[in-house]
């Protein structure tokens, strides 16, 4: 398994498919707690990202061992290498994902979505991951698309998601680059399209539109809290609606509305072979 969040990890078509942690402390602790032993190479032990009244911080069984095969500054492979040696280890095969997907239909799922991406996604994407809680499980929908890179955000900052499109576009040699951007968040670094748009970047943004700090919502329900009228609506994101495609036109950037699967998938092949940034926003 892999830790919940990855600067950057390859995914695709020929790429180990890793587990990741789940971001969910209840999730984590019950997908960990069979493990009598966990060795950490080039990684931490699993601990949850917040503290929550009554839950266990770590995420691991209470007597499980914790083994360091490398630490964070060590060599990972040269280590690996030579474990697998010292056991006689047979040469791992990567499993076959079996075809790419077809493209789905219907209203907007991250399965649905995740499908989209692996069946239209060209080779050596850059994927850019600030989906937050309606992309937890994406990345695992990818295993049968095109060989590619999923980037994601190493701690708690909001708005990461369309400043890093740009470092990637800049830095990427040419490769398309396919930002999953949630609203909320993207609002806090929004003027980036600009950037993009100013510099001609090969950006594809998807904004997963719910009008809402999801994430913020699910984090009241975890501490048990249960809150009122104006703790809610200071996590709405209507009254008045955001219009992310005036938004985009107005800094220079295509863009579009996509209210269903197949106007998604309509509106990545458009912008795919487009030359600069466009943008699509999904209706969630």
């Amino acid at each position: 398994m892999a830790e919940g969040s990855n600067a950057t990890m390859p995914r695709g078509r020929g790429r180990l498919p890793l587990e990741c942690v789940p971001y969910a402390n209840a999730m984590a602790v019950a997908r960990l707690q069979h493990y009598e032993q966990i060795i950490l190479v080039g990684a931490r032990p699993p601990i949850g990202f917040f503290g929550y009244p009554g839950r266990p911080s770590t995420l691991y069984a209470p007597g499980a061992q914790i083994t360091v095969l490398t630490r964070l500054e060590q060599n990972a492979v040269t280590a690996l290498t030579a474990v697998a040696e010292d056991l006689g280890a047979p040469q791992a095969r990567i499993p076959d994902p079996g075809p790419a997907p077809g493209l789905p239909t219907g209203a907007p799922s991250a399965r649905g979505v995740g499908q989209v991406l692996a069946a239209m996604m060209p080779q050596d994407a850059i994927v850019v991951d600030e989906s937050v809680s309606f992309g937890r499980g994406l990345g695992e929908a990818v295993g049968a698309a095109p060989p590619h890179l999923w980037l994601q955000n190493r701690g708690g900052a909001i708005g990461y998601g369309i400043p890093l499109a740009i470092g990637a576009a800049i830095g990427g040699g040419g490769r398309r680059v396919i930002g999953l951007q949630a609203d909320g968040s993207g609002m806090y670094t929004v003027q980036g399209l600009w950037t993009q748009a100013r510099e001609q970047l090969p950006v594809t943004t998807i904004v997963l539109s719910n009008r809402r700090y999801q994430i913020l919502m699910g984090e009241y329900q975890r501490v048990g809290a249960e809150p009122g009228p104006t703790a809610m609506r200071m996590l709405d994101l209507r009254q008045p609606d955001l219009d992310w495609t005036r938004l985009a036109n107005g800094m220079g950037v295509q863009a579009a509305v996509a209210q269903n699967l197949e106007e998604l998938a309509d509106l990545l092949a458009a912008s795919l072979s487009a030359q600069g940034p466009f943008l699509i926003e999904l209706r969630i």
